[in-house]
């Protein structure tokens, strides 16, 4: 058996290990042997410190997106959440385990259902997404250990993914479906042979368009670009899968599993299938990874910076990042929509006042002065209230219906609101199928209550059955059977008694047309129910219609459905005889309202040539039914 000095140097094995020599020789072994051992220390601690400063830089990122999230777009997670329920049911998880995407879908509903809670919508997607980014650069840094620029490649799929999901039309299981081809990208990264990675790409690619859909295309494209830097020899093997997944897209269309190529092969699948999507950020996801693992694959060992150079370029790429996120905010933070889902949230918990105080000044929208006055009914101070605020026309009480789910559920409130419990159910069936998961929690709930004011017990049995397997609403739900077959029960609950008290005893074809007709219908039924009554007031007055709304006075002034007139109709009494003073007080108008209609003629009259008069007026009459008529369109 060889001596250690003869595994060393022959040479010194036959000089002897002591000989000058050998000794000398020695000396620069053990001199070697520590400057290695030096230099090994030195790797680790840089190994560590980098993995120091890469976990850092992912908490901080964590950090920053959670409280972006919560202090900005709460409620676009309390909005998100309607639109899709997860049930505890082995059926419903199977029925969807079946579909193509289904797993990301399953997925994206579970973790939906807690977007009710506070916080909890931030902070379950900035995990996401920072997991996203984290998986984006271990991926890149497996390309390439010494890339400088691989902060920049793994921040953008985060961003495009942030401010699509920012647009409600976008479904986050688009996300979920994204972070699971991430997944798999590492795990079919170990196999060394050419055969099983061939194997595992062409198994993950049909797993994945089964559990997450189209994103299954972006896994094998990604797969080839791998396999084109690392092993080019035999990269072509790979356009196997690509083959593979177009197969897939091709019989999913062709058997009625996708119902367009786009979204078989693009991330419109996890889009509102009626809408064509326009924007890039939709895209750019993709677009992003699949050109990081190009650009760093076509620079390896060429785009490592030392030094000083080094940090230089990655706070240069920080800071491109913050003005990436800026722009981003700004042009596609969906800002006008955010003042809708805050106002929809507080409709659905009674915070009225401040949907009014949200209200104040100068109103454009539609759907505000809808939740507005709704507020005002609410309050009991629509007809007293109406011109305070920016009425903009009748649709400034009922927008009109077109079949989408956000307009049912406004219209599902206000019809609540009014007690037209026929049509609260009718709008709430319409924005339940009509939701993208076509099973919304707070529809079924008023579902629930509409069915139990008609006396329909079976049917609310069956929708509190559906709830009771839901996480957030199953409580609520099991409340709710008492009522069942049990008249004491609802009639003694002040809500349902005076909902049931306005049902109408006859019978009407529900539709627009005949609202008005259908709202007073709900008065006379119950007289103590003001709000129907002031609706059709209210929207007599905005279309400027005199005739229906002088037969309005004549008919129900000075009876039990109307003893008194509001402020705004004592206005317009005065509109309806400006002709005829003495009948003012005759019709309920009260001694202030006529004096400071005869101020607000002198100073019209005073005024009148005057540049920009509307604009002149209304600083002192603008809250008039006057002031609308004349100078509103």
């Amino acid at each position: 058996m060889k001596t250690f000095a003869e595994i060393r140097s022959p040479r010194l094995a036959k000089e002897g290990f002591f000989s000058r020599s050998a000794v000398k020789n020695n000396l620069y072994f053990c001199l070697f042997t520590r400057h290695a051992l030096y230099l090994q220390a030195g790797l680790k601690q840089q190994t560590v410190h980098i993995r120091n400063k890469n976990s850092l830089f992912f908490i901080s990122l964590w950090l920053m997106l959670s409280v972006f999230l919560q202090s900005v777009y709460r409620f676009h997670f309390y909005h998100i959440e309607q639109y899709q329920l997860f049930l505890f049911d082995h059926t419903y998880i199977l029925s969807t385990l079946k579909k193509a995407g289904g797993a990301s879908l399953l997925v994206h509903d579970f973790l939906a259902q807690f977007f009710i809670y506070p916080c909890a919508g931030a902070l379950i997607t900035s995990t996401l997404l920072t997991v996203t980014g984290f998986l984006v650069y271990a991926l890149l840094r497996r390309i390439d250990r010494d890339s400088t620029f691989v902060y920049a490649w793994s921040l953008l799929p985060v961003f495009s993914l942030l401010f699509v999901q920012l647009d409600f039309n976008y479904f986050m299981q688009g996300t979920v479906a994204y972070l699971m081809t991430l997944l798999l990208l590492h795990a079919y990264r170990p196999f060394g042979s050419a055969r099983w990675r061939l194997g595992t790409a062409l198994l993950c690619t049909f797993l994945l368009f089964w559990w997450g859909g189209s994103v299954a295309v972006l896994f094998a494209l990604s797969v080839f670009v791998w396999e084109l830097f690392s092993r080019p020899s035999r990269s072509y093997l790979f356009l196997i899968p690509c083959a593979e997944v177009f197969l897939l897209a091709f019989l999913s269309v062709r058997y009625g599993f996708a119902g367009e190529y786009r979204f078989a092969m693009l991330p419109d699948m996890y889009y509102q299938k009626l809408l064509n999507p326009s924007d890039i950020f939709l895209y750019m996801s993709w677009i992003s990874l699949l050109s990081g693992m190009t650009v760093t694959g076509l620079l390896r060992s060429k785009n490592s910076l030392p030094g000083k150079r080094r940090s230089f370029a990655t706070v240069a790429q920080l800071l491109l990042a913050g003005a990436l996120f800026v722009y981003g905010v700004e042009t596609h933070g969906d800002q006008r929509s955010l003042k809708f889902r805050k106002m929809e949230y507080y409709c659905r918990t009674g915070q009225f006042d401040k949907i009014i105080a949200m209200n104040r000044g100068k109103v454009s929208n539609y759907l505000y002065l809808c939740f507005l006055n709704l507020s005002l009914a609410e309050k009991g101070q629509l007809a007293d209230s109406l011109f305070l605020y920016d009425q903009k026309g009748p649709q400034s009480l009922f927008i009109p219906m077109n079949n989408l789910h956000m307009s049912s559920m406004l219209l599902c409130d206000i019809y609540y609101t009014v007690g037209h419990t026929a049509g609260a159910m009718n709008m709430a069936f319409e924005a339940n199928i009509g939701s993208p998961g076509q099973r919304t929690g707070r529809m079924i709930q008023r579902l629930v209550e509409t069915n139990i004011i008609y006396g329909e017990y079976a049917v609310a049995e069956k929708y509190i059955a559906l709830l009771e397997k839901s996480l957030y609403y199953r409580s609520w739900a099991k409340g709710m059977r008492r009522y069942l077959h049990n008249e004491d029960e609802v009639n003694g609950n002040p809500e349902f008694y005076k909902r049931r008290k306005s049902l109408p005893s006859e019978n009407f074809l529900f539709t627009q047309q005949l609202q008005d007709r259908e709202l007073i219908s709900l008065s006379v039924a119950n007289p103590a129910n003001r709000a129907p009554i002031e609706y059709a007031g209210a929207m007599y007055l905005l279309m400027k219609d005199m005739g229906l709304f002088k037969a309005l006075i004549d008919t129900y002034w000075g009876t039990e459905v109307l003893p008194v007139l509001p402020l705004s109709f004592q206005e317009a009494v005065i509109v309806m005889n400006e002709g005829d003073p003495g009948s003012w007080r005759e019709r309920g108008v009260s001694p202030a309202v006529i004096a400071r209609f005869e101020r607000y003629k002198k100073f019209i009259l005073e005024n009148k040539n005057k540049p920009r008069l509307a604009d002149f007026v209304k600083s002192s009459y603008g809250d008039t039914y006057w002031y609308y008529v004349m100078f509103k369109q």
